[in-house]
């Protein structure tokens, strides 16, 4: 499959990565993905790693999937994600494309297969 269309422009709130990815006492599901994101070399110290690496995610990963729904066009990109430590797990990440804007947008980010 192809890559993320505009993936270069993508965009990627800050709030996404403190606020839920890397913290721990969000939710039960946040928590988890904290927990899996850490265990790679990933913190709340190092936010801005975990968004670098995000960002670049699509850029060398292929759409895995892609779907359209009434917020746009929604596509989720798998596998292999830099981290801290070296190591490239897979992950899954989600982007939109909301019209007008053809800059996708951060959705969330999850444990591969």
């Amino acid at each position: 499959m192809s890559h993320l269309p505009n993936a270069a422009s993508a965009t990627l709130n800050d709030d996404k990565i403190v606020r839920y990815l890397l913290d721990p006492s969000h939710s039960a599901e946040a928590a988890a993905k904290a927990k899996f994101f850490g265990s790679f070399g990933f913190s709340q110290g190092n936010w801005r790693e975990l968004k670098t690496a995000l960002l670049a995610h699509p850029l060398t990963n292929p759409v895995a999937s892609h779907t359209t729904n009434m917020c746009g066009e929604k596509y989720t990109v798998s596998c292999s994600l830099a981290t801290p430590d070296g190591r490239r797990p897979c992950v899954v990440s989600v982007w939109i494309i909301e019209p007008p804007d053809q800059n996708p947008r951060f959705v969330t980010a999850y444990p591969g297969p």
